[in-house]
C-alpha cells in the first residue's frame, strides 16, 4: 500500500510543534520536514531545538521521512543563491556548509532521506562548468553522508531542470546514496511527454513529490484539482514497485492548509485503492 507523508512547508506559520501534530492527526503515515526560519533553520537553530523536535516526534510517534534543505531564501535575500553551480568559490561553499549541517539534522532526526536542488544557471557559468561543480559538491557531500540518501529535485528552470537531467548526473556520479527526488508537478511543468517521463524516472527515485499542475504553470494545487490524471500516475508508481514515501507538497497552500490536508490525502488513497 502506498505511504504518503505531507511536507510542512504548507503549515510554515504555525509553530513546528503544531505542524507536526497536524499532519500526525489528520492521518498521513509521516512527515517531510522543510527547513526554513519559522520551523528549523539549519544555520541559525541551536542543537537543543533539533533534539526538542526529535523527542517530540519520538514521544507522538511521528516519522520524519525526508528532511528538505532546498529552501528559497536559507542563505539570503536572492532566491536559491548562492548555489552548488555558483561562480563564486566562497558561496559554493557556503551552500555545501548549509547541506553539511543539514545532514547533521538529518542524522539527529533518524530522517533517512534529505532532498537538495542544483540551483540556477548563471550567465557567469557555462553548463560544462556548473555540471563539474555541482558532480565536485555531491561527491563531496556523499563521501560525508553515512547511511543518508541524497535526493535530488529537478526544480523548472534550474540547472537541472527534468528527470532525464538528474538521471544523468546520477548515472555519472554512480553512487547508490543518490537518488532522484521525483516531483510529479514539476514533471508536468517542464517535460514534454510527462507520464513517459515519469516511468522512466521512477527506478531511480527515493522520494517523490506530489501535486497537481494547471496548463504547465508551476504553482502547486490540491491533487484533483488540475490537470493531472493521477489514476495514471500512481498505477505507474504502483507497476514500479516502488515502496518509499509519495509526498504532498502544497506551498502554496498555507492559508487554507486544513483543506490542503484533508482533501489531499482522501483523494490519493481513493485513487490508491483503484489503482491498477
Amino acid at each position: 500500500m502506498a505511504k504518503f507523508c505531507f511536507n510542512s512547508t504548507t503549515l510554515r506559520d504555525m509553530d513546528v510543534f503544531s505542524a507536526l501534530r497536524a499532519i500526525k492527526e489528520y492521518g498521513y503515515d509521516g512527515v517531510e520536514l522543510t527547513l526554513n526560519d519559522s520551523h528549523l533553520h539549519p544555520l541559525t537553530a541551536p542543537a537543543q531545538r533539533v533534539h526538542d523536535i526529535r523527542q517530540f516526534c519520538i514521544d507522538n510517534a511521528i516519522e520524519i521521512v525526508c528532511l528538505a534543505a532546498g529552501g528559497d531564501r536559507l542563505l539570503g535575500d536572492i532566491r536559491y543563491e548562492p548555489s552548488l553551480i555558483s561562480a563564486s568559490a566562497s558561496g559554493r561553499t557556503q551552500r555545501l556548509d548549509l547541506l553539511r549541517r543539514s545532514m547533521d539534522i538529518a542524522h539527529c532526526l533518524n530522517s533517512p532521506v534529505l532532498n537538495f536542488n542544483s540551483g540556477l544557471p548563471t550567465e557567469a557559468v557555462d553548463g560544462p562548468r556548473a555540471s563539474g561543480y555541482l558532480q565536485e559538491a555531491v561527491r563531496t557531500l556523499l563521501a560525508d553522508a553515512g547511511e543518508l540518501t541524497l535526493v535530488l529535485e529537478p526544480e523548472p528552470d534550474f540547472f537541472i531542470g527534468t528527470t532525464a537531467a538528474a538521471i544523468d548526473l546520477i548515472s555519472a556520479i554512480d553512487n547508490p546514496q543518490l537518488r532522484l527526488n521525483l516531483d510529479i508537478g514539476h514533471v508536468f511543468c517542464s517535460e514534454d511527454v510527462p507520464y513517459d517521463a515519469i516511468e522512466r524516472a521512477l527506478p531511480f527515485s527515493r522520494h517523490i513529490h506530489i501535486e497537481d499542475i494547471k496548463n504547465r504553470i508551476h504553482h502547486h494545487e490540491i491533487p484533483g484539482e488540475g490537470d493531472i490524471d493521477f489514476h495514471r500516475v500512481l498505477t505507474s508508481i504502483k507497476r514500479a514497485d516502488y515502496r518509499h514515501f509519495i509526498s504532498v507538497e502544497l506551498h502554496h497552500h498555507n492559508d487554507r492548509w486544513r483543506r490542503a490536508l484533508g482533501e489531499s490525502l482522501s483523494y490519493l488513497r481513493t485513487l490508491t485503492e483503484v489503482a491498477a
